[in-house]
């Protein structure tokens, strides 16, 4: 008898060994698991990185092109002209823009389509064959009008 409870408290003690070394493969296994969770977290957020990069310089690309960028001058001048109330006296804010600009202010009046004021940068002729045109809505004094700035690069 003695030798049998010898036998099962050596087979519990051998027991408890397994136990902890498979505690401790399973702890490694569970710190490898996370190890890679973590890589794959770090890839993740380097792939999302790089793609926003790419597409970012993209659009900046389109953004640049030269015609897109003169129409956006001329609206962003249309819209100085409406905030200024200077679309009958606009020379000092067409004289503000850069030399190779060149402009033509043409003021409409509400109840016609009749032009009620031009006006030209100094320096420029009076039109071009490769104009970008803005138009424009405006209130002055009660009345609504309207705007277009052709605008184009002196050659």
């Amino acid at each position: 008898m003695p030798h049998s409870k010898n036998t099962h408290r050596g087979s519990r003690e051998k027991s408890r060994k397994g136990l902890r070394a498979e505690t401790r493969k399973s702890c490694a296994i569970q710190s490898h698991k996370g190890f890679v969770a973590l890589l794959d977290a770090i890839m993740a957020i380097f792939v999302v990185i790089t793609f926003s990069g790419i597409i970012t310089t993209a659009l900046q690309q389109k953004i640049l092109d030269p015609q897109v960028q003169l129409q956006r001058q001329g609206m962003d001048v249309l819209a100085v002209l409406e905030y200024s109330g200077a679309f009958y006296s606009p020379n000092a804010i067409l004289s503000e823009t850069s030399d190779a600009t060149c402009m033509r202010l043409e003021v409409y009046n509400s109840t016609s389509s009749t032009i009620d004021y031009t006006a030209v940068k100094a320096g420029c002729p009076s039109s071009s064959n490769n104009e970008r045109v803005a138009w424009r809505s405006f209130v002055k004094n009660g009345q609504f009008g309207s705007a277009k700035l052709a605008i184009w690069v002196k050659q």
